[in-house]
């Protein structure tokens, strides 16, 4: 999901809680104040976003034994110490989770179509 609304977190955890699942990973993305930075503007070609996240989700269940997997980006101006993306992957063992994780994150920064462009 692209949006440019902060995530909740916690609500996303506990959405993705069930009784089959015994591990959930996140992974977080925020703005890191490096070179002086003060912010990012994060620009999306959504439509294309949109298809490419769904097909890594579809990937990652094929790939790993997973039983859930959540992807949320956000777009726009974001400032030092915001939320750029969240990743959580939810398998009965973490070591799955961990590696599904792992996996979308790399996968997302090579195939969606998604650009930061720092100030």
């Amino acid at each position: 999901m692209i949006t440019k609304e902060d995530f909740p977190i916690d609500e996303l955890v506990r959405k993705m809680k069930k009784p089959e699942i015994g591990a959930i990973v996140t992974f977080l993305g925020v703005v890191r104040a490096e070179g002086g930075i003060q912010g990012m503007n994060v620009e999306v070609y959504e439509k294309m976003a949109e298809e490419e996240l769904n097909k890594l989700e579809r990937e990652a269940r094929e790939k790993f034994n997973i039983e859930a997997v959540e992807i949320v980006h956000r777009e726009g101006p974001l400032k030092v110490g915001e939320n750029i993306v969240v990743i959580l992957v939810g398998a009965k063992h973490r070591k799955e989770a961990f590696r599904a994780c792992e996996y979308l994150i790399d996968e997302l920064k090579e195939r969606v179509p998604i650009w930061k462009k720092e100030y």
